[in-house]
């Protein structure tokens, strides 16, 4: 529940976003099932396309771009084999 509530209000940001981009609300009445599903958007983008290859939403996966994470990872591998090495010798 406190994961819920503390992305609660970019959840209703991504939710209305959807619905001003895609179903020009509040101008004309939404007739999808999305209207009321806001918790549909708390975890995707407003106009991502939902497939995993999308070059235009996943760029770095496709080409092979390391994520910060995948970088640091490498580095404190590197540095322990390094530490490794260093002492043996």
């Amino acid at each position: 529940m406190k994961r819920y509530h503390q992305e609660l209000e970019r959840t209703k940001r991504v939710h209305r976003l959807h619905l001003r981009g895609l179903h020009n609300w509040p101008a004309a009445p939404v007739n999808c099932i999305c209207e009321f599903q806001v918790g549909r958007f708390r975890k995707q983008k407003a106009f991502g396309c939902g497939k995993s290859r999308c070059l235009l939403c996943h760029f770095e996966k496709v080409f092979g771009i390391a994520s910060v994470q995948d970088r640091v990872r490498d580095q404190r591998h590197l540095d322990s084999l390094n530490d490794y090495f260093s002492e043996r010798l």
